[in-house]
């Protein structure tokens, strides 16, 4: 038996108060992965490899006018092949993929931003305000200013609740309330201990999935391991999350692991680089920390600094063995 420790960007499921992407340690263990996973990561196929690709581009352009036969060539496709072959990966055609991140992004500024909705809608490639309103809302079941205004709380709420029926539905999957409750009697003074700091711009070998959660995010993880060169020793990973957990369900997340200062690129990875600028950072050591400490310690408690919705939330740490060893970022900018 091979127990392994794992780490999330993923979202508190005990709390019924706002919840913004957090970091949880998962401990788990299983003699061998999921047999569906087995081929996923280690050795990727050209055409799987060329589909995250295309993922990743749509999201880093949201606001570019992106057709069908424009992303088939990205990803060196026929039209028709291509949205067969990424609905199959993804579970949504790539328009309505890319019509849902878009929406996703919106939800996150508006939240977190003072920014005029017109000029949201705009950034993140919708047309008009009218056309940007009917979708947020068919989306979401409020208008964006009612969004803003607080409603995002009732469908949070709701997502949470999905979630929670999720999480009970899988019996192999660890509880995370002994943990939640183990990791508050080791909470350190955040207030103290946080520090704003400008990071640079780093690169990474970058791998992802699609609505991959839980024990079965293990067995990922353990194979990403598996594809590191046997010569590197307690690589440096980071956990990435680009969407708050809080309004996405467990079939459409997206998990992102990337892992830097390493010699070569593992096969079938792509490559990216963590985005520079302000972070609110919080060291730990030991069984990993979640972001709700940063957000409820600190940063709900000044006027300073607010949340950058356009940047990821970052957890990099190390795997020494017995604990990790890392540092939660969370993006922020001056109001």
């Amino acid at each position: 038996m091979v127990r392994i420790e794992f780490c999330l960007a993923w979202q508190d499921l005990d709390q019924g108060l706002p919840v913004l992407p957090m970091a949880m340690l998962f401990p788990g263990s299983f003699c061998q992965p999921p047999s569906f996973l087995d081929a996923l990561l280690v050795d990727l196929d050209p055409g799987q490899h060329r589909l995250l690709t295309v993922s990743r581009l749509l999201e880093q352009q949201l606001a570019h006018p992106w057709r069908l036969d424009d992303l088939a060539r990205q990803g060196c496709y026929s039209r028709h092949h291509f949205e067969r072959v990424f609905a199959d990966l993804t579970g949504r055609t790539p328009i309505d993929y890319l019509r849902r991140r878009r929406l996703l992004r919106a939800a996150l500024r508006v939240r977190h931003e003072r920014t005029p909705l017109l000029q949201i809608a705009h950034e993140i490639g919708f047309a008009s305000d009218s056309v940007f309103s009917r979708n947020f809302k068919q989306t979401f079941g409020f208008a964006p200013r009612c969004w803003r205004a607080g409603a995002w709380l009732d469908f949070h709420l709701d997502i949470q609740e999905r979630w929670r029926r999720l999480h009970d539905s899988d019996p192999d999957d660890v509880s995370d309330e002994s943990l939640m409750a183990s990791l508050e009697l080791n909470k350190p003074n955040v207030a103290v201990t946080a520090q704003v700091r400008y990071c640079a711009a780093q690169p990474v070998w970058l791998a992802r999935s699609f609505g991959v959660w839980g024990t079965k995010a293990e067995a990922y993880w353990k194979m990403l391991a598996h594809t590191l060169p046997a010569t590197e020793q307690a690589p440096l990973w980071c956990a990435i999350t680009r969407e708050d957990p809080g309004f996405v369900t467990g079939d459409e997340c997206i998990y992102e692991w990337g892992v830097s200062a390493i010699s070569q690129r593992p096969p079938g990875w792509l490559t990216d680089s963590l985005p520079s600028g302000y972070y609110l950072c919080l060291r730990y050591r030991g069984a990993g920390a979640p972001f709700r400490w940063l957000y409820s310690e600190w940063l709900e408690r000044q006027q300073r600094w607010i949340t950058d919705a356009c940047r990821p939330h970052l957890n990099l740490f190390r795997d020494l063995g017995h604990a990790l060893d890392g540092e939660l970022r969370i993006p922020i900018r001056l109001r």
